[in-house]
């Protein structure tokens, strides 16, 4: 399975790309990422699983949630169910020119724990999204552009100043470029025996520039990167297919059995084989979902 990056289009003049989900597709995203900031608003439904670096989370109508940049992310649900979801991607270029502490945002937003933490601003976040979503239902005239541009700043700085925990700056100037490249290699050639070392030598940069530059864009290690993307998609064969543990642990990257076990473990806190009996019999609604 490959992990796409999604290349964001914004709406033309507007500063994010909007998206609305289509009744006549089904609610389920493939695993990708993309550099901007994601917020999303599930009105109605039932449960959504989301899926962000290989941990699950669980929303219900009514729920807000923010994705942070460069965070791999899915979702699933049950196809029958009549969705409705909407939400925007934020251009990261503008933002960070904007509000260059941006650059340093880790986004706090999940939900219903955050509404009940900090119940105004999390209405407020809603509302701005909400009259987003109307005005862009009628005709993109230039005022109501300076509408939504109205309720996209008010909507941003209320997510910078309640619902955003500081990270520490890098002691790098980020390369973004060069972190979405290797990235993008990864999530392509992870069951190859690539590693670090061989990562830094094919992009031809030492190993500490481009840990540097992993912990500065995604705050992790590449090798790290490495092993979660592995993980990620070990446990989508455990739960999709009946082979062995050992041929999921060699189609997935991992030199033996032992190691994909020792790392699972040390992941999901149980074996391979243990994990597979305790989820398979949900793997009919649960296998896009990492």
């Amino acid at each position: 399975m490959e992990i796409l990056h999604e290349a964001v289009q914004t709406i033309p003049r507007l500063p994010f790309k909007y998206y609305e989900h289509d009744p006549l597709t089904d609610i389920t995203v493939t695993p990708h990422w993309h550099q901007g900031i994601e917020l999303n608003y599930l009105v109605s439904g039932t449960v959504l699983k989301f899926v962000t670096d290989g941990q699950t989370a669980e929303y219900r109508p009514g729920d807000l949630w923010t994705t942070n940049r460069r965070v791999v992310h899915s979702a699933s649900g049950p196809a029958e169910v009549d969705w409705v979801e909407f939400g925007l991607i934020i251009d990261d270029d503008f933002l960070q020119h904007q509000v260059p502490a941006s650059a340093n945002w880790q986004l706090t937003l999940h939900g219903a724990s955050s509404a009940s933490e900090h119940p105004q601003a999390y209405a407020q976040v809603r509302q701005h999204l909400v009259a987003i979503h109307d005005l862009l239902a009628t005709p993109t005239t230039d005022l109501v552009r300076l509408k939504v541009l109205s309720h996209f700043y008010q909507l941003v700085a209320t997510l910078g100043e309640t619902f955003t925990a500081p990270i520490s700056a890098p002691a790098v100037n980020p390369n973004q470029t060069l972190t979405d490249t290797v990235m993008s290699a990864i999530n392509q050639h992870y069951a190859d025996p690539i590693d670090g070392n061989t990562l830094a030598d094919q992009f031809h940069v030492s190993l500490t520039t481009l840990n540097q530059q992993f912990n500065a864009n995604v705050q992790m290690s590449v090798n790290r990167y490495l092993r979660l993307i592995r993980l990620m998609n070990a446990r989508r064969l455990l739960l999709e297919t009946d082979h062995k543990v050992a041929y999921i642990a060699m189609a997935c990257g991992f030199p033996n059995s032992k190691t994909f076990n020792r790392n699972f473990k040390s992941w999901k806190g149980v074996t391979p084989t243990d994990y597979r009996q305790a989820y398979a019999r949900y793997h009919r609604i649960d296998t896009s979902c990492l």
